[in-house]
């Protein structure tokens, strides 16, 4: 499950999967490089933060339009949330177009994100949390999903494939794009979180490494685990294994950093031209 993803320099800096580009999927996971915030947001940023210090919203805009410009749209087609690691997906249409960009987000936390609608793009965002993007290959729906350590003990993965079936999909065509996050590397934890994710599931025990007197937690195995037993072939499982905590000249990292630091974004868009 684990691929070599493909880094593109273009006017922003992202990479890419290898099995969502044999599908020609649109989709992207940033890095931190080639947009025009500056400081500790340097430079492709993509919230204004939670710390003492802020970016400037005109600037994650920007950084948006940036993207989009990837997939030859604009930030008008993007729609975001206000993400509280919770389990909630949405289904969105296109009159949800700019949500989070010009219009205001969810009056509630929202931590996924599924439509069949063509040229909307999806968008979550992270720094050291698992970005997850979905797609049938068949039915041509697709899903953007924050999955950190609250969001993998709650299934959220489970919902987006769930709400991907209401509308129509089938879980044999589903592909999986795991992106960057914090590397079992890095992501260091404690008794009690260990202790409660053996209990939901011993199969956990799998994700989990001891070194000395630390337990560290692979969150990528975590969230592969979960897709195969909601019955998403190994296959088509892509993962990047690409660690935020460690890798500082590509990624913002909310372990490293502290809350004043930048964020990632992965984005997902059905193209216009499939059928």
């Amino acid at each position: 499950m684990k691929e070599t993803f493909l880094r593109h320099e273009s006017s922003i800096t992202y990479y890419t999967s290898p099995l969502f580009d044999s599908y020609f999927v649109g989709h992207m996971f940033t890095t931190r490089r080639g947009g025009v915030s500056t400081g500790v947001f340097e430079s492709l940023n993509f919230a204004v933060g939670a710390g003492e210090i802020q970016d400037l919203r005109e600037n994650v805009i920007k950084n948006h339009a940036l993207a989009a410009r990837e997939f030859g749209l604009c930030e008008r087609d993007i729609c975001r949330t206000y993400q509280t690691h919770s389990t909630n997906i949405e289904i969105v249409s296109a009159s949800q177009k700019s949500t989070g960009i010009y219009k205001e987000p969810f009056d509630h936390g929202v931590d996924g994100l599924v439509t069949n609608e063509k040229n909307l793009i999806l968008s979550v965002r992270t720094a050291d949390c698992v970005p997850v993007l979905l797609y049938d290959t068949k039915k041509i729906i697709c899903a953007a999903v924050h999955a950190g350590w609250r969001g993998i003990y709650g299934r959220i993965t489970d919902e987006a494939i769930n709400k991907m079936l209401l509308l129509g999909a089938e879980k044999e065509n589903i592909i999986a794009a795991i992106g960057p996050c914090a590397g079992v590397c890095c992501y260091e934890v404690g008794q009690e979180l260990y202790d409660a994710f053996i209990k939901s599931d011993i199969d956990f025990d799998r994700c989990f490494i001891k070194r000395d007197a630390s337990i560290y937690f692979d969150l990528t195995a975590a969230n592969e685990l979960f897709l195969l037993k909601n019955g998403i072939k190994e296959k088509n499982i892509s993962s990047s294994y690409l660690c935020t905590c460690c890798n500082q000249n590509d990624f913002f990292s909310h372990r490293r950093q502290g809350a004043n630091r930048g964020t990632m974004s992965a984005f997902i868009v059905i193209k216009q031209t499939e059928v």
